[in-house]
């Protein structure tokens, strides 16, 4: 923990980008709950009450909250690209900065393809974290609040059939992510191999081809990748299964609300139109 509020002290060197990128992803946010609100104005007044009068009016709203939406999205992309871009700089800078310090000794006992590794591809995951983490999860923690409300606005007892899913997506994102450090630490390891060894081999090219060992060098590097291969396939393997079932999970609330709600106007507690459509709720 101490470690990552030391590396979370870089993205306190650009605070207006950090403020700007988050103001985008929140309002842009917000904008979801626009659309729903909109289809139920036009459910109860237009069609219902017959104000056909609204409806121009009614669908410009939505529109118009699409498009800024879409006009924050844009922004946030923008500037969270020059951000993470200048932290990662900064990271690196100070990486290597750090890593010509060290003694002689400790180069002895470490790969040129370890640290090459952590220059380029552990710099860039430390940033996803400080940056893309804490936006991402802010915007879906801020989703995740907005859509309940409107749920238990419309329907408590819709809202109860909706989360019937909840547990078992929260068991299988436990179950993948305590067991996903060990997949990704054995693919960053082959990285490291492949990269240590594609490095050793160029920059001694002209021995290798003085001794003739091309053949004995193009196994290895064949066994290295070979290595690598078989590494991601295991984690691909094991999101191949994790994504669809947690989307059908996801999608099983959607069919609970259909059966539920329609059991509902069926027996008179519920009318038909009172709710705005499934797809109008950014589920």
């Amino acid at each position: 923990m101490r470690i990552l509020f030391r590396v979370f002290g870089y993205t306190a060197r650009y605070p207006w980008m950090a403020v700007a990128t988050m103001f985008c992803a929140i309002v842009g946010t917000l904008m979801v709950a626009v659309f729903p609100a909109v289809t139920q104005r036009v459910i109860e007044v237009v069609l219902k009450q017959h104000h056909p009068e609204q409806l121009i009016p009614l669908i410009a709203t939505g529109l118009a909250a699409f498009f800024a939406q879409d006009l924050l999205n844009c922004l946030r992309i923008l500037l969270n690209n020059h951000f993470e871009q200048r932290v990662i700089f900064d990271l690196r800078s100070d990486l290597y900065a750090r890593i010509q310090m060290l003694p002689l000794p400790w180069f002895d006992n470490r790969a040129t393809g370890d640290i090459m590794t952590r220059l380029v591809e552990d710099v860039t995951n430390v940033e996803r974290v400080l940056i893309d983490g804490i936006e991402q999860g802010t915007v879906a923690l801020l989703q995740i609040a907005i859509v309940l409300a409107l749920m238990v606005h419309y329907s408590s007892s819709l809202t109860l059939a909706a989360l019937t899913p909840v547990p078992f997506l929260a068991i299988g994102a436990l179950a993948y992510t305590l067991t996903a450090g060990k997949r990704y630490r054995a693919t960053r390891k082959a990285t490291s191999a492949l990269n240590s060894l594609l490095h050793d081999n160029l920059d001694g090219i002209r021995q290798i081809k003085t001794y003739a060992t091309e053949e004995r060098e193009h196994a290895r590097f064949n066994a290295a990748s070979d290595a690598l291969r078989k590494a991601s396939l295991i984690v691909m393997r094991y999101w191949a299964i994790y994504s669809p079932t947690m989307n059908f999970l996801g999608n099983l609330g959607m069919v609970v609300i259909l059966a539920v709600g329609g059991l509902q106007v069926i027996h008179g507690t519920e009318r038909a139109g009172r709710l705005p459509s499934p797809c109008a709720l950014p589920l």
